[in-house]
Formats: structure tokens, C-alpha cells, sequence
């Protein structure tokens, strides 16, 4: 894959995030470090980039992919494909012509099938277990048919989400809502905290939020571009990973204005048809860009 080293000039003539942000003892230096950092560039077509760097950030370093692209040149959907039609990014993208994938919502590994709720087409096809509701608090989706109306937006009331989502073409339970009209939502750290649904679930609260894992996420800007975006993780000194609010803070540096949390750990894969994977999943434990897990539901844009 043919990269072209260079600071990201969108990055470098914005104004730097970090002054609105609830401030970690290193934030300033995080901020100025990623601003400066030299970014691996691919250019995608249409005004599309697909952007790598390894940043030392947060006491330790992080190994960043994303893929920006501006909405009305490309046609944006949420995939479902559970059970045995459930496969690694790179191979459904392949399958269906697209041009980037990324994991999407959080599902039961065992079944392959969406433990959130999931709309396509107004057709409910699937519902948000209550063993999710420590972290499930948004819905992210489209009004219309191509993806190019996104909406992100706060449901923590899974009982509300017929009339959240009632005009959008296509929606997904997922979370936390990271970043919302320009602002982080997400606290600092969450401590010991209970899980909303007081119900066993694979991680504390405090588990899944301040530890650092591999992390996915979707989100927009005011200038019409979506971002996604894959931070790898679990590889001591190599991608360290990020804690929820960390998350947050590199998609603010990004500049996205709303943004939201996908399913990470061993599903997090980014992929385009241009450069393959191109970040380094978890599921082999190894460095490299095969460790891709099978998935039932993904973002494709094409």
C-alpha cells in the first residue's frame, strides 16, 4: 500500500480542541502531539482520505486510523448481515462493492446476532439487550436512502426510540454518544459507578469506560464529512489503546462535531478497497492486519 507522509493540513490550521475540554493533566501536550504528528495519507477519490499515524499520547502510544470522506459524494449504510451471513470486514466490503467498512454495532459473538436495536428500512431487526445498557445511550442513523442525512442522537430511554428515530430511513442502537453539537459527554473517568441495568454484563462500567481497549467510532462535522475511525489497542508500547473519554478526545482533535461509540475489542476493523486493512485488529494478537472477527452488522460506504 503506497502512503504519502505528511501533517494533516485540515488538522494543523484548526483551531486546537484541547481549551474546550475538560482537562487531564496532559491534554495541552496529547493535543499539540497529535496536531504535529506525521500522518500516513492515502488519497481515496472524490475527496476521500484514509489517514494512519502512530501518536505518543495519553502516556502511552496510540496507533490511529481513519477514513474521512465527504457525505454527498458517497452513499453511506448500516449492513446487516447476522448469523451465517456474518463475515470480516474486508470480505463482505469486497462482496458488495464497497469502497470502506467498518464494524459496527455490539452483538452476541456466539450467535452472531445484534444485541442492539437495529432499523433498515423501518423494519426492526433487532433489540437492545438490557446486559448493554451500561453503555448503549445513543442512536446513530440516516434519514435518507444514500446515508447522506446523518443523524446522531441521545437515547438512553430505550422505550423512546420509535419517536427518536421516526423519521430516519435506517438507525442503530449504540454508545456512549462521545461528542455532541461540538462538546465531549462523556466524563473523565467513570469510576466505580453501577451499570444502569444493575444486571451481570462482560465488563464493570468502570471496566469498559477508563481501561484502555480498542476502540471504534463513527461521527460528522460541520463541513459535511463522516469519519471512521478505529484506534487500535492491547499491543503493550506498539496501540496501547484508548479509555472511552480518550476515545473522545482524539475524535474533538479530528473535529468532529457529533460522534458516537461503535463495538471495539477484537471486531475493530477499518478497511478500504484501496489499502485493505488498515489497521491492526486484535482478534490473532498480532500486529499485523489479518486478526479481522466476523461480524453481523458493519457502516459500508460506497
Amino acid at each position: 500500500m503506497k502512503y504519502i507522509l505528511i501533517a494533516i493540513s485540515f488538522l494543523v490550521s484548526m483551531p486546537l480542541a484541547w481549551a474546550q475540554i475538560p482537562q487531564a493533566d496532559n491534554s495541552k501536550i496529547d493535543s499539540v502531539a497529535f496536531a504535529n504528528a506525521e500522518w500516513s495519507v492515502t488519497e481515496l477519490g472524490k475527496g476521500a482520505v484514509a489517514m494512519y499515524a502512530r501518536i505518543p499520547m495519553f502516556n502511552s502510544t496510540q496507533s490511529i486510523c481513519v477514513v474521512r470522506y465527504p457525505l454527498r459524494r458517497y452513499r453511506t449504510e448500516i449492513l446487516h448481515r447476522p448469523e451465517d451471513q456474518a463475515g470480516k470486514p474486508s470480505e463482505i466490503g469486497k462482496e458488495v462493492g464497497a469502497r470502506f467498512a467498518l464494524n459496527a454495532g455490539y452483538f452476541h459473538v456466539k450467535e452472531r446476532i445484534p444485541s442492539v436495536r437495529f432499523k433498515k428500512d423501518g423494519e426492526i431487526l433487532g433489540y437492545t439487550d438490557p446486559t448493554e445498557l451500561y453503555r448503549v445511550d445513543a442512536l446513530m442513523g440516516f434519514k435518507d436512502k444514500n446515508g447522506r442525512k446523518v443523524m446522531i442522537k441521545q437515547a438512553q430511554d430505550t422505550t423512546l426510540y420509535d419517536e427518536v428515530d421516526a423519521k430516519w430511513r435506517s438507525s442503530l442502537a449504540s454508545g456512549p454518544l462521545l461528542i455532541l453539537d461540538g462538546e465531549i459527554v462523556v466524563p473523565l473517568l467513570m469510576g466505580d459507578k453501577t451499570d444502569r441495568a444493575n444486571v451481570r454484563t462482560q465488563y464493570s462500567s468502570a471496566q469498559f469506560y477508563d481501561k484502555r481497549h480498542p476502540r471504534a467510532a463513527f461521527g460528522t462535522d460541520d463541513k459535511g464529512y463522516a469519519y471512521l475511525v478505529v484506534i487500535d489497542g492491547r499491543f503493550k508500547g506498539q496501540a496501547d489503546g484508548t479509555s472511552i473519554y480518550e476515545t473522545a478526545h482524539v475524535c474533538h482533535l479530528l473535529g468532529m462535531t457529533d460522534a458516537i461509540n461503535l463495538d471495539g475489542g477484537g471486531s475493530t476493523t477499518l478497511w478500504t478497497a484501496q489499502t485493505g486493512v488498515i489497521n491492526h485488529p486484535y482478534d490473532n494478537r498480532k500486529f499485523d492486519h489479518d486478526g479481522e472477527r466476523s461480524v453481523p452488522n458493519l457502516i459500508v460506504v460506497y
